[in-house]
């Protein structure tokens, strides 16, 4: 396709709040037919309009594919298939960010041209605009979200990446209330830098002590200092700017692909999962010690180490997963999460977080009060 100078235009982002509007402008000149643009909500459960004929066009389709507001790319068939069952004569074409599937067109009708190419750019335009307005956040979020989540979702890096002899996937749940939790990493020249907290408490506190911690480790990370000053440099960070007994707990590692090995310390947290590729879950316990934040100012962490080979799998999760209770009053547990993993042995890492999130989601009818934290990462076979 020749390049469009209105789209042209539009990479622009001379008026950043009406980037939407000005890529349905364009794809339904294009198309020559009716065409509207979708995103994700924060739960990744519903699609919503961000520009396009109303009476054409639902405001809300239910597609609960995404992991957060992001979709994984080999969700594009059910998701036609979602629109399909809704629309009738709808064309999806999905706007992919590099690994990920951030919105979506829809053609009432068969396109004129092939909408593929201006959609890449119009995903690329759409997620730069919204580091400029609020227009395109503000349709993500299907209710009032509380100031502690907004904080949260601010802090979080891309839910699904690619990165060298990995796929990744995170997320945190509900997305819309809590705030204590977050999930991070790096894919840097020592290694793919992982990471789950959970600050305890819950509300405005919690989140802005969690944002402290999280500038905090990627200011030991981008240091290059190691694994234990890392640590280190999170827990004097906390400790300094909390005194009413808050802490953190967490797992912080490290994943050298070419050596296979994982490095971690484990601060008073869940123990990570690693699924082996014959099927064997491992639960690492070693490298254990006490929250962050806590007692003396100077603390010694113990490094532990494991093999994490090509087809193995990564479950870094917070106990809002494992402390979740079924209606029967059980706990969700390590148990719920492996028969999880059996389920979805060969998926992806975005299909088995989507899986474990609506595990949580379903394992009761009450809804989720503590955050529900997690990080998949799937080693390249």
């Amino acid at each position: 396709m020749r390049a469009d100078p209105d789209a042209t235009d539009m990479l622009a982002l001379r008026v950043p709040h009406s980037s939407p509007q000005q890529v349905v402008d364009i794809a339904s000149r294009l198309a020559g037919c009716p065409v509207a643009a979708y995103t994700i909500d924060l739960d990744g459960s519903c699609a919503i309009r961000l520009a396009g004929d109303e009476e054409r066009f639902p405001s809300h389709i239910n597609a609960p594919l995404g992991v957060g507001p992001e979709l994984p790319l080999e969700s594009l068939p059910a998701l036609r298939s979602f629109v399909s069952d809704l629309l009738g004569d709808g064309v999806v074409v999905a706007m992919v960010v590099r690994d990920r599937i951030m919105g979506f067109l829809v053609a009432r009708g068969q396109p004129a041209q092939d909408l593929e190419p201006f959609a890449q750019q119009a995903g690329l335009a759409l997620e730069v605009a919204s580091g400029y307005t609020d227009a395109i956040h503000a349709v993500r979020r299907r209710k009032q979200i509380q100031p502690a989540a907004e904080i949260q979702q601010n802090l979080l890096p891309p839910r699904l990446a690619q990165v060298a002899g990995a796929k990744l996937a995170g997320g945190v749940l509900p997305g819309y209330d809590v705030g204590g939790d977050l999930f991070d990493y790096a894919s840097n020249i020592e290694g793919l830098w992982l990471v789950v907290a959970d600050v305890s408490g819950k509300g405005n506190a919690a989140a802005a002590l969690a944002s402290l911690a999280l500038g905090a480790l990627r200011a030991g990370r981008r240091g290059y200092v190691g694994l234990e000053s890392t640590a280190q440099t999170v827990h004097e960070s906390i400790r300094d700017a909390d005194d009413s007994g808050r802490f953190m707990t967490a797992v912080i590692a490290l994943w050298e692909p070419q050596r296979h090995q994982l490095r971690w310390v484990n601060c008073g947290h869940p123990s990570p999962l690693l699924l082996r590729a014959d099927g064997r879950l491992e639960e690492l316990e070693d490298g254990r010690t006490y929250p962050l934040g806590l007692f003396e100012a100077q603390r010694d962490f113990q490094v532990a180490q494991a093999t994490f080979a090509p087809g193995d799998r990564l479950i870094l999760y917070s106990d809002g997963i494992s402390e979740r209770r079924r209606d029967d009053g059980s706990l969700f547990g390590p148990d719920g999460i492996h028969r999880v993993l059996s389920d979805n042995a060969d998926a992806s890492a975005a299909i088995i977080a989507r899986a474990l999130q609506d595990a949580i989601i379903g394992a009761a009818s009450s809804p989720l009060r503590d955050d529900a934290t997690l990080l998949v990462v799937t080693a390249d076979k």
